[in-house]
């Protein structure tokens, strides 16, 4: 069995949660519930459970705030929200488990057989060190971000370091700035709708490049030249745009 916790400040969310869980995921055993952050750190610290399902949004603080105050104790989080987008890249960077509100069965269930793959396999818990580690520094240009690799293994990387990525498949290829490229286990498309608001550009249907990364657009031809001397393809249109957004 799995203890469990659910901190979240609608009563009703609290009994959603708690119903779905008992009908469809019967190897999770809820320990007790919390209606604020100051309430499920105590309760945290009183049960010590292996799961813990959080609200991200409650009245004195986030779900950031209940991991930070219980940094010591080892447990797998689901995130729950209605509002992801405020926190997108410090969820979604951070490769944490999120389900949307109102909750379906299917997002649950996913949620649920992730985490507990992670704590049979006692899988590291680094990705909440990244998560908090981005909460803190706030509105940023670069994040720390755990990347999913096709091997099986995580890396950590920073946004910051990548020069391009590229479609492999239904996989995709990030290119550092160090000359590594590394395949990650995820698709383009889910990258490119992260990335595109962090200053990364679509040159082409298969490659996103991030424009500090741009050394020359190259005006006899449709190419632009990278820092490393990679050389990529642009479409006419898209090169027309790129100098008019990497001014």
């Amino acid at each position: 069995m799995i203890k469990a916790i659910i901190i979240d400040d609608e009563r009703n969310s609290r009994d959603i949660i708690a119903l779905m869980l008992g009908k469809y995921c019967p190897q999770v055993q809820i320990a007790d519930t919390a209606s604020d952050c100051a309430d499920g750190i105590q309760k945290i610290k009183q049960h010590q459970p292996e799961l813990v399902f959080l609200d991200l949004e409650m009245p004195d603080g986030t779900g950031f705030d209940v991991l930070q105050g219980t940094q010591e104790d080892a447990f797998e989080a689901v995130f729950v929200t209605a509002f992801e987008k405020k926190f997108l890249h410090t969820i979604r960077f951070s490769e944490v488990e999120i389900i949307l509100k109102p909750i379906d069965k299917e997002s649950l269930l996913q949620a649920v057989q992730t985490v507990a793959g992670r704590i049979l396999s006692q899988a590291s818990k680094h990705r909440y060190r990244v998560l908090l580690d981005n909460f803190n520094h706030g509105k940023q240009t670069s994040w720390e971000m755990v990347l999913p690799l096709v091997n099986g293994e995580d890396t950590t990387i920073n946004t910051a370091n990548i020069e391009y990525l590229e479609a492999n498949t239904d996989k995709c290829t990030f290119y550092m700035a160090d000359g590594s490229a590394l395949q990650a286990e995820r698709g383009f498309r889910h990258y490119a709708d992260l990335f595109i608001p962090l200053r990364f550009y679509q040159v082409n249907n298969t490659q996103l490049v991030q424009l500090s990364h741009i050394h020359r657009v190259m005006q006899d031809s449709h190419h632009i030249l990278l820092n490393s001397g990679a050389k990529l393809e642009i479409t006419e249109r898209r090169k027309k745009d790129l100098l008019t957004f990497h001014k």
